[in-house]
């Protein structure tokens, strides 16, 4: 221990090197969603195949499922392991690897005689990807925690959003390319994407391999699935800002109400190109990028609640510009700049999004005691699960409502969460000491002494 570290004061060792090979492993991961987006690429190639609404909400809400759903799984498996890395490596493989197949069938010659076979597959591929990712999520911030310091989060995750931006504006550029080619028929055009995808995603995960991990602090005995879920409520109830922030995170998720459905309301309602898509992921990580530097900044200096609140006043905005921006560019008599000025609505979800991911989880990072953590981290992401069928719910009330109309009810969703996170408590104001702790007997044995 350095001559300078204070007794009892945590230790982060690799942060250099974890700061960097994660970033990079989790920019190719971003860079590769690009190519199969769901809020733009991915609604537009699904309403091609099936033209159905609700399986566009379908596509999105399995992408929200498979990221939270397996969450408290994957905490019953890690809590007792002082490593968590196996944890993160086993399911990333498999789960990805899925993805040639997907490219390989999309680019055969006739695959366009095979439409609904190629939609089977999209969604089956799809959904073990996710979930896949989703058993990642838990060891995998777990290894961020112990080895990036609490001021130095808002930069981390900032970096990755804002290299991971400059990767996914090149793919965008990609996905609007090969869109527009002339040469390339459907559904050859988007197998051309999935295997950028591969590629991607093949970087990511030789980065992720060359990840650090120290040795944690862990639970003695493991703890059966149904014994935490069984204890959820008396967790809740001991540890009240982790309850707060989890119905923070249910409140803001209404607004995935309408998420999938702004590309395809510019595309079926506004006339906007196909290809114009991929501008749309450019103008989106713009956001994303010129965002992130404020949150990363916000956190490191005032930590991440300002950046929740910040992310919940923003995500007013979104619906404000999808139902504000037409009327006023034909008010303006420049129907030709619609698809430039709609833009607006992709800047400004990718902003507020970038910041919902940055505070959230540094707010459940700052608030968890060390030895609990990956239940702190499993219990926020399954108990947001209601946010998941949001936009299936969306998909199949835009068959009884106008857009319209559902972007006003997000509108009015955004406003409430904005009030309702103005009230959390600062996580820096809480106690961290190892007397604090679930009180039922046998859940989460800690020590309780200093």
């Amino acid at each position: 221990m350095p001559a300078d570290a204070r007794a009892g004061e945590p230790q982060y060792p690799f942060t250099g090197w974890n700061f960097v090979v994660i970033t990079l492993d989790a920019a190719f991961f971003f860079a590769g969603l690009a190519f199969i987006d769901p809020l733009i690429v991915l609604p537009i190639l699904v309403d091609k195949i099936a033209g159905s609404q609700v399986l566009v909400g379908l596509m999105s809400t399995i992408q929200r499922a498979g990221w939270i759903v397996p969450q408290l799984l994957a905490t019953s498996f890690v809590l007792h392991h002082r490593r968590k890395k196996p944890f993160v490596m086993w399911p990333v493989v498999l789960s990805r690897i899925p993805f040639v197949v997907l490219a390989a069938a999309f680019s055969l010659p006739g695959a366009g005689d095979h439409v609904k076979a190629l939609l089977l597959l999209l969604i089956g591929i799809y959904a073990v990807f996710f979930f896949g990712d989703g058993l990642v999520g838990v060891p995998w911030h777990d290894i961020i925690a112990r080895t990036i310091p609490p001021k130095l989060r808002g930069r981390f995750f900032g970096s990755i959003n804002v290299f991971g931006g400059i990767l996914i504006i090149g793919a965008g550029q990609i996905v609007k390319r090969v869109l527009a080619d002339p040469s390339l028929g459907f559904p050859q055009n988007y197998g051309r994407l999935f295997i950028f995808l591969c590629v991607c995603m093949g970087l990511s995960t030789f980065f992720l391999a060359l990840m650090k991990e120290p040795t944690g602090s862990a639970l003695n005995e493991r703890q059966p699935f149904r014994r935490i879920v069984r204890l959820i409520p008396s967790t809740l109830r001991q540890y009240r800002p982790l309850l707060r922030v989890v119905i923070a995170q249910n409140i803001m998720g209404i607004t995935g109400l309408a998420l999938p459905f702004y590309a395809l309301y510019a595309h079926k309602r506004l006339g906007v190109p196909e290809p114009y898509g991929g501008t749309f992921i450019q103008v989106g990580i713009l956001g994303l990028m010129v965002a992130s530097i404020l949150w990363a900044f916000l956190n490191d200096r005032h930590g991440p609640l300002t950046v929740l609140r910040g992310v919940a006043f923003l995500g007013i905005t979104v619906p404000i510009a999808a139902l504000a921006v037409p009327p006023l560019v034909r008010a303006l008599g420049a129907p030709e700049h619609m698809p430039q000025a709609y833009s607006l609505v992709f800047f400004l979800s990718s902003a507020a999004g970038s910041g919902m991911w940055m505070g959230i989880t540094n707010y459940v990072l700052e608030i968890a005691p060390d030895d609990i953590r990956p239940l702190f981290l499993g219990l926020s992401a399954t108990l947001s699960a209601p946010v998941v069928v949001m936009p299936l719910i969306g998909g199949v009330l835009l068959d009884l409502i106008a857009y319209e109309v559902l972007f006003a009810i997000v509108g009015v969703a955004a406003l409430a969460s904005a009030i309702y996170v103005s009230t959390l408590e600062r996580p820096r104001t809480l106690e961290h000491h190892p007397g604090f702790a679930v009180t039922t007997p046998g859940v989460v044995p800690r020590p309780t002494c200093d």
